[in-house]
């Protein structure tokens, strides 16, 4: 039974988007050996970047990210929290 209850906790950590994001339209891809998921639902965003980062990499790794909102999108992004491993923001200024 503590295996189960291990498994559970495990899957809930796993990178997916919020219960707020359930049915957004989503693209996969991978830019500068990294692995990324961008989910966009309306005028709101979530980025999600998979595996591991070196510390001294994460400010350009949340460069990157944002960058990617923004040419998949088409819009400019206003990063309402996040860090290296996952933003949550909204779309602005959508051309």
């Amino acid at each position: 039974m503590r295996w189960i209850l291990l498994l559970v906790l495990l899957a809930a950590c796993a990178n997916s988007p919020s219960p707020r994001m359930a049915g957004a339209q989503s693209v996969s891809l991978r830019l500068d050996g990294r692995d990324f998921t961008i989910w966009r639902k309306g005028q709101y965003f979530e980025i999600v970047r998979y595996g591991w980062v070196d510390k001294a990499d994460r400010l350009r790794v949340e460069e990157t990210m944002l960058a990617v909102v923004e040419v998949q999108t088409g819009c400019q992004v206003r990063v309402k929290r996040g860090d290296s491993g996952e933003i949550h923001g909204r779309l602005i200024a959508c051309k």
